[in-house]
């Protein structure tokens, strides 16, 4: 049986503030120390379930945020950008579910840990069909195209909230912080949420029949509101009956929010993380 496991780092254990999850801040370090307890945690969990075939991607920035020697023997482990713009190279039909570990909130969200929706320099709001989306429902859309449905997902209390707002009330949530801004939450400490992590992995296998793989209607219309003009000035028209909104606004009809984030793999946005 095989899990694949996203690891982004602004959801992990202990993190709070922009300091932690940027390379090169005085915070950094620890940020990458408490994701590496984080995902020891989850592949215990899974192990104990038994699940035999554990695929880790660090999934945050360049995706090059923790070393392998600490890391959990039971697993592999996926690093940097698969080739064509492939976000979930390892997650096909033959994938039992995923787990997305560390996950945040949709930019906007009231005192949600560092929201955003994947580009903080550049996106202000991603919709698709009318409704407002995060990178939960980003994920569990592309994997839900190959037949795959998200089975946990780790975070803060929005993000958990907002995982079962899409995903559905049979997805395990394991909430390891209460955010009380962008830059404060009430923490657990790494003793409390090993354990968290570790049972609700072991849980999210055990009940992985509650939650059915997640999609977009088709087609699909997504509308992306950049922060700056400049930003949808340079977005691409030609595909998808792409048109301008307005000044912040790009729209298009794609056949389907995969075949969208094809075309946008390949034409990352402008000031893209």
């Amino acid at each position: 049986m095989r899990v694949v496991v996203a690891v982004d780092m602004e959801g992990i254990t202990g993190i709070c503030c922009r300091e932690q999850t940027n390379p090169g801040d005085a915070l950094y370090a620890e940020g990458c120390e408490l994701m590496v307890g984080d995902i020891n945690a989850v592949v215990e969990g899974l192990t104990e379930a038994g699940v035999d075939d554990i695929v880790v991607w660090d999934c945050h920035y360049r995706s090059f945020n923790v070393r392998l020697p600490p890391l959990h023997p039971a697993a592999r482990y996926l690093r940097g950008n698969a080739a064509n713009g492939l976000r979930w190279p390892l997650a096909d039909r033959e994938t039992a579910g995923a787990i997305l570990l560390g996950y945040h909130a949709m930019a906007g969200t009231c005192h949600a840990v560092l929201e955003h929706t994947m580009s903080s320099a550049s996106w202000f709001r991603l919709a698709v069909n009318g409704r407002a989306i995060g990178e939960i429902a980003y994920d569990a859309a592309l994997v839900g195209a190959v037949g795959v449905p998200v089975i946990m997902v780790s975070g803060d209390d929005k993000a958990c909230a907002e995982a079962r707002a899409f995903v559905g009330a049979g997805v395990t949530t394991v909430c390891v912080k209460q955010g009380l801004a962008r830059h404060a939450a009430v923490l657990l400490p790494p003793a409390k949420t090993r354990d968290l992590l570790c049972e609700g992995a072991a849980k999210a296998v055990r009940q992985r029949g509650r939650v059915k793989p997640f999609r977009f209607r088709r087609p699909a219309v997504v509308e992306l509101t950049f922060k700056h003009t400049g930003d949808a000035d340079a977005a691409d028209l030609r595909p998808f009956k792409g048109r301008r909104v307005d000044g912040y606004t790009v729209q298009w009809t794609a056949p389907s929010f995969d075949a969208w984030h094809g075309f946008t793999s390949a034409n990352p946005p402008p000031g893209a993380r």
